[in-house]
Order: C-alpha cells, then structure tokens, then sequence
C-alpha cells in the first residue's frame, strides 16, 4: 500500500491520515439494509423499513458527499 501511496503523492504522515479518512468517507456512503448500521439506525428510532430506505440513505448519503468534499478542501490546505 505504503508503494500506491508514494506513486499518488500520499507518502507524508498527513498523506496517509487523508486517505485513512477518504476511506472511511467512501464505506460510510449510502448505508442500506445490507449494513448493519442501517438496521441499528431503524430499529432504535422506530422507523418501519421503506421509511428507513427513504431517510437513511439520504442522511448517509449528504454524510458521505460532505466528508468526501472536506477531506478533499483538506488535502488542499494541508498537502
């Protein structure tokens, strides 16, 4: 991994914190029923499974759009 790092210009400490988080930015995106979060979401706020579809995937899906943008604008201000 530390070689594909290197190669993209993320061999700093920064470089690999970024991309620890991008990562994480990615699998938090549209969480649906296949995750386990979604079921632990709907089922401790009551919803019934096609709200949860409806409200979930939205809300993980602003989640994932806006951590996405804020890594990028960090990426440019600390690399």
């Amino acid at each position: 991994m530390s070689v594909v790092l290197g190669q993209i210009g993320m061999n700093s400490d920064m470089g690999r914190v970024l991309c620890v988080m991008a990562i994480w930015a990615g699998a938090m995106t549209v969480s649906h029923a296949n995750d386990s979060y979604f079921w632990v979401v709907s089922q401790f706020s009551r919803m019934n499974v096609p709200q949860a579809y409806k409200a979930h995937t939205v809300a993980t899906g602003i989640q994932g759009v806006v951590s996405m943008v804020f890594i990028w604008l960090l990426s440019i201000i600390l690399l």
